[in-house]
């Protein structure tokens, strides 16, 4: 019982410092991970086979059948931002009337968060933005297909070159990075102390690697 009291207490400890250090020091440090794959359109034919599942551009009205604890607030104004931006490519996959999958890319800037200067992307270039894959829908392969199909819908507009962010610590999101083909070219910080916001990303670095 004392082993499972200490173990709360540092649990909410932990919780009660991280408040702190967010809404009262207004400071956070997050590390990024920057990958890149040039696209192979015969590798991309090759993963895709078998893959029958419809995929349809995103709508207001499809997130709205999505899972009210992730599409709300922030989250859903976001994604009525990025519905009106022509830079932004939105896919989905419902099953039942339900928002099981979505995912994004953006030819346009690397739309990372704490960052307010736009950094724009090269003219053959992608960027694979956040994907929600619902509960029940796990398990299936469903997001490492649909990083070909984005890939493959990227080179359909004239782009060779794919960037991925990955937050350091995410395994599953950097395994299937890694699979589909990803390289990585290095790592970045970005953040904010004090509430003012920093980010030591120098995209013309990873650019002439």
């Amino acid at each position: 019982m004392g082993k499972n009291a200490s173990g709360v207490f540092k649990y909410g400890l932990k919780d009660i410092l991280n408040y702190i250090k967010l809404n009262i020091l207004h400071t956070c440090c997050y590390k990024e991970h920057y990958l890149r794959l040039n696209i192979n359109p015969d590798v991309i034919e090759e993963n895709l086979k078998g893959f029958d599942l419809e995929v349809l551009p995103l709508t207001l009205d499809m997130v709205l059948t999505g899972d009210k604890n992730v599409f709300k607030g922030e989250k859903l104004e976001l994604y009525k931002e990025r519905l009106q931006d022509p830079a932004y490519h939105g896919y989905g996959i419902m099953e039942e009337g339900k928002l099981i999958y979505s995912t994004w890319f953006s030819t346009d800037n690397l739309g990372l968060p704490l960052i307010t200067k736009r950094i724009p992307l090269l003219p053959n270039e992608g960027l694979l933005e956040d994907s929600f894959c619902a509960h029940e829908a796990r398990g299936r392969g469903i997001h490492g297909k649909m990083n070909f199909f984005r890939l493959k819908k990227l080179h359909e507009l004239g782009r060779d070159r794919v960037i991925a962010i990955v937050l350091d610590g995410n395994v599953p999101a950097m395994k299937v990075q890694l699979k589909s083909g990803f390289e990585e070219l290095g790592v970045f910080f970005i953040g904010k102390i004090f509430g003012i916001r920093y980010n030591t990303l120098r995209k013309e670095k990873f650019d002439n690697k």
